[in-house]
């Protein structure tokens, strides 16, 4: 998304992490701006509440940036300040829109639909929302069992999250709910389509599993 130079000083102020700051001044500048300016300081004020983690005021400002909006980011700070209030109904019809932006773009808005899908699901596993973060880790499943190869440079390149990062979140998803004999044939449907270094990862995620680490080693050492 594009920065309105309108903003650069409240921007930077974000950007220096002084989110109150930011917050402060950008709001004051409300109403004065119009037009993509007035989304952009919508959009601002929202990330700043996020940050802060006034995730009711964030919601409310970020539902302001989305009206109208067709970018997939501004749909994306929705989704994750609205699950993270708690609103799940609101938090998947924001991410609904990420995936039909997306869609009309043939996916070619960055940084990626996957990445942004994957942002999502961590925000569900935080509020252990995990009815709704199973089917999300079986949609990023399906797309490395497409692919097969899960090198990271070739991940990279396809804005997809990294195979490890997955993995992890997965296993946490499924030991937080006591379910790792479930967690164990998930991982081993997935990695019978990997090619050998996903094996690998998925392998040593099922072991760390089964042996209750949460904090496994699947990474490309």
């Amino acid at each position: 998304m594009v920065r309105s130079p309108r903003l650069r000083k409240q921007w930077e102020l974000y950007d220096e992490q002084e989110y109150q700051r930011a917050f402060e001044e950008a709001r004051a500048l409300l109403v004065r701006l119009h037009g993509p300016d007035l989304r952009d300081a919508y959009r601002l004020v929202g990330l700043a509440c996020h940050q802060q983690k006034q995730y009711s005021q964030a919601t409310f400002w970020l539902r302001k940036a989305c009206e109208g909006s067709d970018d997939a980011g501004d749909w994306l700070n929705l989704a994750l300040a609205a699950t993270m209030q708690g609103n799940h109904e609101l938090g998947a019809e924001a991410f609904e829109q990420v995936r039909i932006c997306q869609q009309v773009a043939r996916y070619g808005q960055h940084p990626g639909f996957y990445l942004q899908l994957y942002w999502y699901a961590c925000a569900l596993y935080d509020k252990a929302a995990y009815e709704r973060l199973q089917s999300l880790l079986d949609e990023l499943a399906d797309v490395y069992r497409r692919l097969h190869r899960t090198e990271t440079t070739f991940l990279y390149a396809r804005r997809l999250p990294f195979l490890s990062s997955v993995l992890i979140l997965a296993m946490r998803h499924f030991a937080e709910q006591e379910k790792r004999a479930e967690g164990v044939a998930w991982l081993h449907a997935l990695g019978e389509k990997l090619d050998e270094e996903g094996q690998r990862q998925v392998n040593q995620a099922i072991l760390d599993l089964m042996a209750g680490d949460e904090q496994p080693h699947t990474g490309n050492e």
